[in-house]
């Protein structure tokens, strides 16, 4: 079975990995599920998933932080080699402290920035540096959500495209949200508040939202000219 890790920042990151792992894979996939702590503690968290008929295990880890992402890689990519794992791909947000620090609007130089800067780490510290792809949701994961649209409808009936737009004044069939938004959390909140609803972040919120998307929510996403953060992620969970 070849095996593959995936580091996320997050329980939004997890779940929704997880979810969409087991839609690309129509559920002939295995999955592990962890968390890490700081003192590198680790913990099984539920939503671990075993096909016996499965050639992938993703073991998905979440670090609990978006700046220990590509730290975690590099202080366990040993073992993960010696256990057998082919690749690693790291997930964070784009939006961060350190990002604010540097501006309070979407700035591409910057972006770009974050991205070299992490590639660079890569490139001298790992072992193995072209086993481990580095992706940043941008500017955040909600970015993904806002731009398969089509969820907010199954969330409920009245969360059309057009009264969103009514309401709050976002186009979502036309809008990209990785180069609109800089906060797009704040987006879903407004999306969700006009229907009487709460987007907090919680567990049972992102695992109703990853719950609706199906493959061809994301195969949609894909094609579209939209969320090209979410292509690249999307491309490193390919088979070689």
């Amino acid at each position: 079975m070849r095996r593959f890790a995936i580091f996320v920042e997050g329980q939004t990151e997890l779940i929704t990995v997880r979810e969409l792992l087991l839609r690309k894979f129509n559920y002939v996939v295995s999955i592990e599920c962890i968390t890490l702590f700081k003192k590198g503690n680790l913990r099984k968290v539920p939503y671990d998933f075993s096909n016996p008929d499965a050639q992938f295990l993703f073991q998905i880890i979440n670090v609990e932080g978006d700046k220990a992402v590509l730290s975690r890689i590099l202080e366990r990519e040993k073992r993960m080699w010696t256990a057998g794992y082919e690749r690693i791909i790291g997930l964070r947000d784009m939006y961060s402290e350190d990002y604010r620090e540097e501006s309070s609007q979407i700035d591409n130089e910057i972006t770009q920035k974050f991205i070299d800067d992490h590639n660079e780490r890569i490139k001298n510290r790992s072992q193995y540096p072209e086993k481990i792809v580095m992706c940043f949701a941008i500017m955040e994961i909600e970015a993904w959500f806002l731009g398969m649209y089509q969820i907010f409808e199954k969330l409920d009936l009245r969360l059309t495209v057009e009264y969103i737009k009514t309401q709050t004044g976002i186009d979502l069939k036309n809008v990209n949200p990785e180069t609109a938004f800089f906060h797009p959390v704040e987006q879903m909140e407004a999306i969700y508040n006009i229907a009487g609803l709460n987007y907090d972040k919680s567990k049972e919120v992102i695992e109703t939202i990853a719950n609706y998307l199906k493959q061809e929510d994301y195969t949609d996403l894909l094609n579209s000219c939209k969320c090209h953060s979410f292509r690249k992620f999307y491309q490193a969970l390919e088979e070689e």
